[in-house]
């Protein structure tokens, strides 16, 4: 879908294949021992400036890298000029940087060619070289994408620097829709246009498709969208309350909460909104369903123990087992791509806070503490961050940080609550 959306030539340059190979940053690398990179400014004047910035932000949201201040180094990167022979890799190791990036930007006819660098400055190799030619409109794909470029030759598993977050905002009186924004929080807008409340987006597994929760009939009913286009289908049928869509891994299916039957039960049906299927059968509350990976388990909310807790089941509904017994409030998990972790909100102290735990229940965490209600959590397509919503600026807003709860970093500039992390895009 993005591919139709954005149309980008890129050209690869040469790369030491054996440095490559090369685990610089475990993916489980402490948070207090960030790899110390420097990011130095394109030359090209203001738009070399722009893209080393974009590109300083994407590894600062990380929480992997110490991006070294551009003080420290300005004089002799300006020195150096674009020539790869002039690089003083022993000033750049004296100062602390284990890996530099340099390039330049050339504009002619409305196109720009971005050329990109990352070195190793203790082994003087280069580790990614690439080249990008695009418009104005397409610098900031390309720009993100040489940071996951970047993650990719660093940790070994790619960055998600191309990937959206959707979330719900306030946009009347009574009014909420639904918006997306890049993961860097850029250029946030509309999906829904509905003139009523409108909540809860689940992404389709291919990032082509949004499901949500709309009052745009009166009821709440599951709606579906393709992103760039305006049509909206309604695929429930305006019966009880139909909320917290999740789509499956293999797009096949969408499991939801409805109240159809009365109380609150977990249901599937296909995108079409045919074969709804009642897959819990409780008289309290079942909420808030999330596929695990593989689509064989699902985690939801329920108050079938007393106060809400999670659970997880078979698809199918069989084999349901307790997870949490902390806690009266524990709600809106979400499961890892990775599969090894489950993140929800919990509520103990009076507010939201966001936890983490194993898919068993074991080993549960605290991510946040003392900062507001913090809510929402879902993990980005790599699992190694976590976006969520925050009250600790006032209103709520739009947060991410790395899955160990380090990294605390807003990313929308106005309001923003439900978010909910797209896959990867290229």
């Amino acid at each position: 879908m993005f591919r139709k959306i954005f149309l980008l030539t890129i050209f690869c340059m040469l790369a030491s294949q054996a440095a490559y190979a090369r685990i610089y940053i475990p993916v489980d690398q402490p948070s207090d021992q960030k790899f110390p990179i420097a990011v130095t400014d394109l030359r090209g004047g203001g738009t070399g400036r722009e893209i080393s910035s974009i590109i300083r932000n994407d590894l600062t949201l990380s929480g992997y890298f110490n991006v070294l201040p551009t003080e420290l180094f300005r004089d002799v990167a300006r020195e150096e000029g674009s020539s790869d022979e002039s690089i003083r890799f022993a000033y750049w190791s004296a100062i602390g940087a284990q890996a530099m990036v340099k390039g330049e930007v050339e504009s002619k006819s409305g196109k720009m060619t971005i050329t990109l660098r990352l070195f190793d400055t203790q082994s003087r190799e280069m580790l990614v070289g690439k080249q990008y030619k695009v418009d104005k409109e397409n610098m900031r794909r390309a720009v993100h994408r040489f940071s996951d470029e970047i993650m990719e030759a660093l940790t070994g598993i790619r960055g998600v620097f191309n990937s959206k977050i959707t979330f719900t905002a306030v946009t009347g009186k009574k009014t909420k829709d639904v918006f997306v924004m890049d993961m860097d929080g850029y250029k946030p807008y509309a999906i829904t246009h509905n003139k009523s409340i409108t909540l809860s987006s689940a992404w389709s597994p291919d990032g082509g498709s949004l499901a949500y929760t709309s009052y745009h009939h009166g009821n709440p009913d599951i709606y579906i969208t393709r992103l760039g286009q305006k049509d909206q289908k309604r695929i429930t049928n305006g019966q009880g309350s139909n909320i917290t869509p999740a789509w499956s891994p293999d797009g096949g299916t969408i499991a939801f909460a409805s109240s159809i039957s009365g109380s609150s039960n977990i249901y599937t049906m296909l995108p079409s909104g045919k074969k709804m299927n009642r897959v819990t059968t409780n008289y309290n509350i079942d909420i808030s369903p999330a596929w695990s990976p593989g689509g064989d388990q699902i985690v939801f909310s329920s108050e079938r123990a007393g106060g809400l807790h999670l659970f997880k089941m078979s698809s199918n509904g069989e084999d349901i087992s307790r997870l949490t017994f902390v806690g009266y409030q524990n709600d809106m998990p979400d499961w890892s791509p990775i599969g090894d972790k489950i993140v929800f909100a919990g509520r103990d102290m009076g507010t939201f806070d966001i936890f983490i735990m194993n898919p068993d229940g074991s080993n549960i965490q605290r991510l946040t503490i003392g900062t507001g209600s913090n809510e929402h959590p879902t993990f980005s397509p790599d699992g190694r961050l976590i976006t969520f919503s925050s009250t600790r600026d006032g209103g709520a807003a739009i947060y991410i940080m790395r899955s160990d709860g380090s990294n605390q970093t807003r990313i929308s500039k106005g309001n923003g609550l439900l978010p909910a992390w797209g896959p990867k895009a290229d």
